[in-house]
């Protein structure tokens, strides 16, 4: 049920106090003549008595003309009243409704005059609150969403150092504290320096910090308000460790590439200085000395090749040419190729033979020199008398072909860095090899769009498998 206004509350309107006032003022009237009349009745009887009949007469008249004007004007004045009042309680009711956040409430405004003004104004400010408050609304959205969509970590600070806005980056760097106080390794009293840093000294401040075996740049720099004053500090977090562990690996790689090549190159230095001084007479001895400046130069040559053959593979996008190629045959020329030196080793190499030919998208040479460097590999360091097993299957529409030899392992730490230029087991570098084969087998199963990978049981077995796309012919 709809709530009835009181329109005859005092304080609502003025209109209503000029009536009670005429209704005290008549009644007043009335009193103050009872009140004269009683006092003085008698006394303009006895001296006055035409008069006092006058004068009662009047005053009757007057008494019945002020009832009579009550009971005609009270119905007139309330009306009036009510309708004076009408509009400024409904625009009282828009008037609360937007304080409480409600834009869409109108008022009527079809009243003359001053109230249809008041009621035409109050109209179009709730539109345009509505509009600046929806407005402002999809701004403060918009924002929102680009800095959750920032790749980097954003966090807020105002001049008291108390956190005024955070994104969900930053979030996800850090784990979602509730408290930045939490934060380990004091990393939050480090925000607070760069933060107080660049309030300080008014302008950008950067540090680099450690969290959870990730490197963290942080970048801090001041918030100027519009008359250039400082108003808070923004900072920045990137997650550089791969960009760390990129200029480490830069590093390594030339540390390597220098290493790598001055071995031989210091072999063939010390070799030929009694050749030139004419220090070897014996000619059994000159010729031991020429065999191995040969095989040096020989592995300087392989070197070469091996650096020419990844740095091409990894800068150019070409594709190969790719053709559907039997892998089991691939792997039976593989082991015709390698019986020979498996003999001298004491392995057996063996193909794994499949209930039907494993066909496979790629290129013919390049998966046979994968093969072959795996090979070679699983020669190098599996023990005499282990086998070295080639294999190839389907597996969820791929063709996967393994390797698996016995007598050797990986240690679970070398496992992920396997791959890595230079990357040796063996940390005295002894075994032959600069450690670039199994980079090379990445990048050429990579661009076939294949995987490479490599499981060992830290026991005995160890077992590289990588992965092409698989046909089905039949």
């Amino acid at each position: 049920m709809k709530k009835r206004e009181k329109y005859l509350n005092i304080s609502s309107s003025f209109v209503k106090i000029i009536f009670f006032v005429m209704i005290i003022f008549i009644l007043a009237s009335i009193g103050l003549t009872i009140t004269l009349y009683s006092f003085y009745g008698s006394y303009i009887e006895d001296r006055v008595k035409v008069t006092n009949k006058i004068i009662f007469g009047v005053n009757t008249g007057i008494l019945c003309s002020m009832l009579i004007t009550l009971v005609v004007v009270c119905p007139i004045v309330l009306y009036a009243s009510r309708k004076m009042a009408s509009p400024l309680v409904e625009m009282k009711k828009v008037a609360i409704a937007m304080s409480e956040g409600d834009f869409s409430v109108r008022a009527k405004d079809n009243y003359s005059g001053e109230m249809g003004q008041l009621a035409v104004t109050l109209n179009q400010m709730a539109a345009e609150l509505s509009k600046t408050i929806s407005s402002l609304t999809i701004e403060g959205d918009l924002l929102k969403q680009i800095l959750n969509s920032m790749s980097d970590g954003l966090l807020g600070f105002d001049l008291a150092q108390q956190v005024n806005l955070k994104n969900t980056t930053f979030e996800k760097m850090f784990g979602n504290q509730s408290k930045l106080e939490e934060l380990e390794d004091d990393l939050y009293e480090i925000m607070r320096t760069i933060s107080l840093a660049a309030v300080e000294n008014e302008k950008t401040e950067i540090t680099t910090c450690s969290f959870k075996e990730k490197s963290i740049l942080i970048s801090g720099s001041p918030i100027r308000s519009e008359d250039n004053g400082i108003v808070g500090t923004v900072l920045l977090f990137r997650d550089v460790t791969e960009a760390v562990r990129l200029e480490q690996t830069r590093k390594d790689y030339v540390a390597n590439v220098s290493h790598e090549l001055r071995s031989p190159l210091t072999a063939v230095k010390g070799l030929i200085i009694p050749l030139k001084e004419g220090m070897v007479k014996d000619d059994e001895k000159r010729k031991h000395f020429y065999e191995i400046i040969y095989n040096e130069v020989e592995r300087l040559n392989r070197l070469v090749n091996d650096l020419f053959e990844l740095s091409r593979l990894q800068s150019r996008n070409t594709p190969f040419d790719m053709q559907i190629v039997d892998v089991s045959n691939i792997l039976y020329d593989e082991q015709d190729k390698f019986e020979i030196l498996v003999q001298e080793k004491n392995m057996r190499l063996v193909v794994k033979k499949s209930e039907k030919p494993i066909y496979a998208k790629g290129n013919i040479d390049r998966i046979g020199q994968v093969i072959t460097i795996l090979i070679d590999n699983a020669l190098k360091f599996a023990k005499e008398n282990s086998t070295i097993t080639l294999s190839a299957k389907y597996e969820n529409a791929r063709a996967v072909v393994s390797i698996h030899n016995t007598g050797s392992i990986i240690n679970e730490e070398d496992l992920a860095l396997i791959f890595d230029r230079f990357y040796k087991v063996d940390k005295s570098h002894k075994e032959e090899g600069a450690g670039l084969g199994l980079s090379i087998a990445r990048e050429v199963i990579a661009r076939m769009n294949g995987n490479i990978s490599v499981k060992s049981d830290g026991k005995n077995e160890t077992c590289f498998s990588f992965d092409l796309e698989g046909v089905n012919l039949t």
